[in-house]
């Protein structure tokens, strides 16, 4: 009887190989060969599921931020208003092993999406979706009364959001000035001057 094959899982495996390449050696050095070394698989089978290195690049990404995701929820879980805005914010900060190794990631699909327009349009939604969880928590500490209503709660999602990117893709680069400590401080600051009203 014919071993069955869980598609899905090999699939996932192939990516999660493809991020830990894309993060030790880079994009460049990570070709469809070396990706089927780490996983594995033959070339020809991970050829058989991806249509080429981007779509390997994009796959790698999907398990990073599924990984994030689940990571937020539960953190904030039971959480709300600015508590759950502050424990979502710091589930972004590459600090550690695992969330330095989602940036990397990120970053690598960013360059393929800044020239290729399927890519840019997934971005877009990942963007869009983190602006949107950022606001509902606002809108949140609003009627919490955490924050003051003259809080416009969309430019301040929009403004959390590129302050995580810089600040994230800073530490990533000087780990040692863009410290723990720091990027706390960071937050607590930029927390303060988005939201009127908030207390300390």
């Amino acid at each position: 009887m014919p071993k069955m094959v869980d598609h899905t899982e090999r699939r996932a495996a192939i990516a999660l190989a493809a991020a830990a390449a894309i993060a030790e050696i880079g994009l460049e050095g990570t070709t469809v060969r070396e990706i089927a070394r780490r996983s594995g698989f033959s070339k020809g089978i991970v050829e058989h599921y991806f249509t080429g290195k981007a779509d390997i690049i994009a796959a790698a990404l999907g398990q990073m931020n599924a990984r994030y995701l689940a990571r937020e929820q539960q953190q904030t879980r039971g959480l709300k208003g600015l508590e759950a805005l502050r424990a979502r914010v710091y589930c972004v900060l590459p600090l550690d092993k695992e969330t330095r190794q989602e940036w990397k990631i990120r970053l690598a699909f960013w360059s393929v999406a800044a020239i290729d327009d399927d890519a840019r349009k997934e971005q877009r939604l990942r963007l869009k979706l983190t602006r949107e969880r950022f606001k509902a928590d606002l809108e949140q500490a609003v009627e919490l009364g955490e924050i003051n209503r003259t809080c416009d709660t969309e430019h301040t999602a929009t403004k959390l959001g590129l302050f995580m990117v810089g600040t994230s893709c800073s530490a990533l680069m000087d780990s040692r000035y863009y410290h723990k400590n720091l990027l706390i401080e960071l937050i607590e600051d930029i927390l303060q001057q988005t939201t009127p009203g908030a207390r300390p």
